[in-house]
This record gives C-alpha cells, sequence and structure tokens, in this order.
C-alpha cells in the first residue's frame, strides 16, 4: 500500500522531471543533459506536457504567462509538485499579472533573494592559464551599445550630457550604426570604457552589459544600482560608477586622466589576476538549476504574494 501511494506521488523516482511549460520568449533552448554542461545529476529537462502529473516542478516564464492565465496548466496541480515563477526582466520591463498571487510555490530570477537565483553572470576563481592576461590593445575611449533608447531613461540623460564632454562611440538602432556579433566582439576588445548602462534600475539588476565587457577586457561605466550592490557581484575596483562622481563632466575628466596615465588604467584590470568573468547560459542554466534545487529541496514551499516581493 505505502509503495503504491510513494509511486503515485511520484517520490521513488531516482529521476527529477522539470516540465518547461513555456519556451522563454517563444524560443526554446537544448534540454540536454544538466550533468555534462553543469555537473549537476539526477535531473531530467522536458517540454512534454503529457507528463504533467509525474514532473516534480514546473517552470513558467512571466513574460509569456497571459493576464488571464489562459495558457495555464488546466489539469490540478499534483500535491508534490512545485511551480516555479521565472524571470530575468526587471520589475519597470515586467507587466504585473495579479491573478498570479498565490499560483507558485518557488521564484528564480536574477535577484539574490529568489529561491534560486540566477545572475546574468559571475566572477570565478581563474585557472593558472587564465591568470596569465593580457589587456587587448585599446584605440578608441568611451563606446555604448544600445538597442533599448528613449529620452526619458536616466540612461539616455546620463549619456547626453555625458557626451557633451567626452566623445563616445554610440551604436545600434538609434545610432543608425547596427552592428553584428563579430563586430561586437572587437568594438568591445578595443575599448577602454563600455557604458554598462541599465535600462533600469532595481536591486540586483546586472546583466550582460557588465559581465561581456569584464570577460573581454574592457572596463564598465555602470549606470544602476547603489555601488554597494555591485560589490556584492563584481570587486569593487574592476568598474567605475557614475554615482562616483557628482556629475558626467566630473566623469568625463577621470576617464580622460585614465587614458593618460597608463599605470592607473592598469589598476582596474589586478583582479583578473585571480578571477574571471563568466557569463551564465540563459535558459538551461536556469532548468537546471531549478531541478537541482526541486531535487535537494523535498520540503512543503508557497510563495504567497508575488506582487508585493518583486515589484513593490
Amino acid at each position: 500500500m505505502l509503495m503504491r501511494i510513494l509511486k503515485s506521488f511520484n517520490l521513488d523516482s531516482k529521476e527529477s522531471i522539470l516540465l518547461i511549460w513555456m519556451w522563454p520568449f517563444n524560443v526554446p533552448f537544448n534540454l540536454g543533459s544538466c550533468s555534462s554542461a553543469f555537473n549537476i545529476h539526477g535531473c531530467r529537462l522536458t517540454d512534454d506536457r503529457n507528463l504533467f502529473n509525474q514532473a516534480h516542478g514546473v517552470m513558467f516564464h512571466h513574460r509569456e504567462i497571459s493576464g488571464d492565465l489562459s495558457n495555464m496548466p488546466k489539469l490540478p496541480r499534483p500535491v508534490f509538485q512545485k511551480w516555479i515563477w521565472w524571470n530575468m526582466e526587471s520589475p519597470t520591463n515586467s507587466v504585473r499579472i495579479p491573478l498570479l498571487k498565490d499560483q507558485f510555490n518557488l521564484t528564480s530570477s536574477y535577484r539574490k533573494d529568489s529561491d534560486v537565483p540566477v545572475p546574468y553572470g559571475h566572477i570565478s576563481e581563474a585557472t593558472e592559464e587564465e591568470k596569465k592576461y593580457t589587456i587587448p590593445k585599446k584605440d578608441t575611449l568611451v563606446c555604448w551599445i544600445v538597442s533599448n533608447y528613449s529620452p526619458d531613461f536616466k540612461r539616455s540623460q546620463y549619456f547626453t550630457e555625458l557626451a557633451k564632454h567626452i566623445n563616445v562611440e554610440a551604436y545600434g538602432r538609434h545610432f543608425n550604426k547596427q552592428i553584428n556579433n563579430e563586430e561586437y566582439l572587437n568594438l568591445m576588445l578595443r575599448c577602454k570604457f563600455y557604458l554598462s548602462f541599465e535600462n533600469s534600475i532595481h536591486r540586483d539588476y546586472m546583466t550582460e552589459k557588465v559581465f561581456t565587457p569584464l570577460a573581454l577586457g574592457t572596463v564598465p561605466v555602470v549606470l544602476g544600482p547603489p555601488r554597494a550592490n555591485y560589490e556584492q557581484f563584481i570587486p569593487s575596483k574592476a568598474f567605475i560608477h557614475v554615482d562616483d562622481f557628482p556629475s558626467p563632466k566630473e566623469l568625463a575628466d577621470h576617464l580622460k586622466f585614465l587614458d593618460k596615465n597608463e599605470d592607473e588604467y592598469k589598476q582596474y584590470f589586478r583582479w583578473r589576476e585571480h578571477f574571471v568573468s563568466k557569463g551564465v547560459p540563459f535558459g538551461p542554466a536556469h532548468a537546471c538549476r531549478i531541478c537541482d534545487h526541486i531535487r535537494k529541496n523535498k520540503h512543503y514551499r508557497v510563495f504567497k504574494d508575488l506582487d508585493s516581493w518583486y515589484w513593490d
């Protein structure tokens, strides 16, 4: 009798099943092995909705959830199953859905206080080979690439003022300078400073705009949450924060100073003697970490009010 009960709840399974109910931005990703990619074992990822009643967890990407919840599961949730709210957009770029209250057991986002936090990147200990680092040759002072430009954004207003005092090579649709991936890579390598300006300012919201320049050998000039928040993720001397200066003019003067003083500029790469910056692959990393969390934490958990946690 006991074994029948256990099987009905799928608790005796050697493998934890995570069902991706909706693809993020409607773009499928590889459901390969978590063990080979992330050294996470005992997890099976699937998008087969026929496995709903067997799945230990079901992932829902916020952007794709309908406001009336019409594209959420119609079958009752098995008692052992956890529903995971997944979102990598900031609150400013995420539509509130009031009906989502009491729907989820777990959260996964870039936020450190998520049940399963997955940042856009991370700083890791360097291998001996990675410690042999050389700063790429630079021929451009400041660069910026922006796809989502609005004059109302704080980053746009700051850029407008900064550009009055220093030349910024700006790219993207707004500047009629589209670039491909190879051009992006080459640009990042040859710029001394990159404007890592986030489109909205929220706690822990630090995107690939920061981690990619760090990985490619460019000093990010950040506009986002306070410096203290950045320093929870990134070495303090690896970046420049706009808040460190009274105005864009003072920031421009500092960048010009570093341009003329190579030894001072090189100080922003001392962290590379010990660490490297690495991005997190969107999709597979989240799914595997969520599955691993569910596998290791089988206790009951409910998340009562998404609204007050994420948006307020």
